[in-house]
């Protein structure tokens, strides 16, 4: 949907036959209206299992079914040697494009999983998927639903993490999803397109076990970077130019308090823009705490979604949907001195 820009200029007409009267007065913007923003909360909750290397993953219809996929049946593709090294040692990943075609639909899937070489039942799936409406071809992906999704035995809610009482922790990894732009009067040609591409950032959160609170940045580390077709290819553009509205200079502030369980949901979001004017934004993000605990008793990581909208003062309207990951730096295998992470 198109946003609308209004823009009004009030002249003053001169008064017949006076030549040399005043000058006309300098036109007056309208201002632009700055829209409603509902983001739509991302549940990342699936049911996956991970049983002599093939991952099965529950896809979730709104209307309540699901449907399941897994890597041998539904494989378009697998691959392992794009992606860095895992983060935590003696762990093995690989990642896999998923795909059915079905009477009522199809289904477009990416994956990615890390597991314990020695004990492959500790497992992480991580990933997103696009469901279609018949005959609604794979490119068209704003006619999908998205959803997102990380599971894994440390995430079971039937186990919940045992959090610590008091003192803080912090976590460091990686967030990614889909980026998207509507641009406004301020943009000259581009005005009321829209472009979208896929998104990777380093986030960092802090978790207050005292107040049982969790704050964190996207963006504040390093800059947001562009991934454009690294996930869902067939249906994200991979040869094109970046957004002219780059997301690398957006912060995405965000900010919950976690319950007993190690859950937290909030909407307590802010975005900013060194040379943008931000409007209002609005979103969820909500996440969980592992229930491993690593050596210094805190949990071993948290996960999460997130869904953000923002606008701008000429009107631009930007969204960030994705999932994030981060560990504690025990967690981490230690720096070898020179700037590289060791074995």
């Amino acid at each position: 949907m198109k946003l609308l820009i209004v823009l009004a200029l009030l002249a003053l007409p001169l008064t017949a036959g006076c030549a040399g009267g005043p000058p006309d007065p300098a036109p007056i913007a309208i201002p632009v209206p700055i829209p409603t923003l509902t983001a739509t909360p991302q549940p990342f909750r699936t049911q996956t299992t991970f049983v002599d290397g093939v991952l099965s993953i529950d896809v979730r219809y709104h209307d309540g079914r699901t449907r399941t996929l897994d890597t041998v049946r539904h494989r378009e593709q697998s691959w392992a040697v794009h992606l860095p090294r895992p983060t935590q040692p003696d762990y093995s990943s690989r990642e896999w494009l998923l795909a059915e075609n079905h009477h009522d639909g199809k289904i477009l899937l990416y994956t990615v999983a890390s597991w314990n070489d020695a004990d492959p039942t500790d497992y992480l799936a991580a990933g997103w998927w696009l469901v279609y409406p018949p005959d609604v071809p794979i490119w068209a992906f704003e006619f999908a639903t998205r959803g997102v999704f990380l599971d894994g035995p440390e995430l079971n809610p039937a186990e919940p993490p045992k959090l610590p009482l008091t003192g803080t922790a912090s976590y460091a990894g990686t967030a990614g999803g889909l980026y998207t732009y509507q641009y406004g009067r301020d943009w000259g040609e581009l005005a009321e397109s829209f472009e979208y591409t896929e998104f990777a950032g380093p986030i960092s959160l802090t978790a207050d076990f005292d107040q049982s609170r969790l704050t964190g940045c996207l963006g504040c580390l390093e800059p947001i970077e562009t991934a454009p077709g690294r996930h869902l290819f067939p249906a994200v553009p991979w040869q094109g130019p970046d957004p002219a509205a780059s997301p690398a200079d957006y912060d995405l502030y965000f900010a919950a308090s976690f319950g007993a369980a190690g859950d937290f949901e909030d909407t307590d979001i802010r975005v900013t823009h060194p040379d943008r004017t931000i409007t209002r934004a609005a979103g969820t993000w909500r996440g969980q705490f592992s229930n491993v605990a690593d050596v210094e008793g805190h949990p071993r990581r948290v996960v999460g979604s997130t869904d953000v909208h923002f606008a701008e003062a000429d009107g631009s309207v930007g969204h960030f949907t994705g999932i994030f990951d981060a560990l504690t730096p025990a967690t981490l295998p230690p720096d070898d001195g020179d700037g590289s992470i060791g074995d």
